[in-house]
This record gives structure tokens, sequence and C-alpha cells, in this order.
């Protein structure tokens, strides 16, 4: 099997990964008290939007007709990732915050200024991606982005734990640690298919490669996180 054949293969497995996450989040709602519901629903709702996206995508790339797929093709996906990627990080923090005010311990306009910082990470990261790789003004939309990200990674870890819940407590370590490592890998993940490029590496490689990891860090940050959430949710 070809590195083509392997990235259609992922496109298609986050798909079934997030349409298996949307039911189990669905399922699962059903079991949490009715003021606590909404966290599940976010999950769900989150893990939908990607489903649709990854049906989309993985059609793109050709996994259904093989004769269309391509580097070309998977590059295509790239603004469908930003897309998926700007509806639904917004509302991951929002599911942080909810743990957090489970466990009172929210502040006012802290998910406001969150989601604002993660849309400037979203957009910028995407103004990025579409220039010229080695521009200068590439490098500062990537800079820009990567600090968006380390706002948000400072704003999580400024919630203090002390006096939660210890079920609480427990989940909102978790989850910003999924903000800090787990999202860390797509700016990891653009920075090394730059320099793949830049170094005449095959550029079909370094497309295909960087999907993969995009899908693999997506299931995670998005079925992971939201298992997370609610399982906090079902304790509350």
């Amino acid at each position: 099997m070809d590195l083509l054949s392997i990235t259609q293969a992922f496109f298609m497995l986050g798909f079934v990964a997030m349409a298996a996450g949307t039911l189990y989040f669905v399922l699962e709602r059903g079991d949490l008290k009715p003021e606590h519901r909404i966290t599940a629903t976010y999950a769900g709702a989150i893990t939908f939007i990607a489903a649709i996206m990854y049906w989309i995508m993985t059609d793109i790339v050709g996994f259904f007709d093989q004769a269309a797929g391509s580097a070309d093709a998977v590059q295509g996906t790239m603004p469908y990732r930003y897309i998926d990627w700007l509806l639904t990080t917004p509302l991951l923090l929002v599911e942080f915050g909810l743990i957090v005010a489970i466990a009172g311990a929210v502040t006012k306009g802290f998910v406001t200024r969150i989601v604002i910082a993660d849309i400037v990470m979203i957009v910028t990261g995407y103004l990025g991606e579409v220039g010229m790789e080695g521009e200068l003004s590439t490098i500062v939309w990537f800079v820009i982005s990567s600090l968006a990200w380390l706002y948000i990674v400072y704003a999580v870890f400024q919630v203090k734990t002390d006096g939660m819940p210890d079920y609480a407590a427990k989940a909102v370590k978790i989850m910003r640690n999924f903000v800090m490592l787990g999202w860390a890998i797509y700016p990891i993940g653009t920075a090394t298919e730059e320099f793949m490029k830049l170094s005449g590496a095959d550029v079909s490689s370094a497309v295909a490669i960087a999907a993969i990891v995009y899908v693999i860090a997506d299931v995670l940050n998005k079925v992971g996180f939201g298992m997370v959430a609610v399982n906090a949710a079902k304790k509350a």
C-alpha cells in the first residue's frame, strides 16, 4: 500500500471515529443530569461537524474513486480542515469552560477571551498556510497564530484547581493538557510540512504525512477531549 492509499484510509478512519464519537455522546447524554447535558451536546456537536467534514474530505482525496486520488487532492482538503477547526475549536473551549463552571471556578469573560484568541489562531493559521513557502508574510501569520495558541495555553493554565472537587480538578488538568500538547501537533505539523517543502523533499510525501498527523490529532483532540468532559459531567 502506497502513502496516498494510506492517507485516503486515514481520512475514512477519521470519519468513522468522529461518527462513532457522535453516537457515543448522544447515548451518554441521557445518563447526565438535565443541567449537565449541554456538555454532551457540545461534545456531540463537535464530532458531528467533524464527521461531516471528514466525509467530504474522504471523497475529495479519492477514497471512493481511486482514480481521483493525488497529492493535489489531499492538498485540496486544506480549506475544509480550517472550516472544521474554525467551527469546532471554539466549541472545545466552551466545553472546557462548562467543566470549569461546574466546578464553580469560571471567571467573567474567560471563555470569551480564549474563544477570540482561538479564532485569531485559526484565521491567521489559514492565511499562513495559503501563503508562499518562505515568504515573510507567511512566517508572520504563522507566528501570530502560534502566539494566539500560546495565549490560550496560558489562559487555561491560570484556572485554579485548588478547592475543586477531585473529579473536576482531574478533568480540568487533562483537558488543558489537550490544549497544550494535543493542539501543539498542528503548528508542529504545519512547520514540518513547510520545512520539508523548502528543503526540496517530495511535496506529495510532505502533504500526505501532514494530513495523516492532522487526522490523528483531530480524533484525539475532539473525541478524547469530549470523553473527559462528559465523564466529569457524569460525576457532578
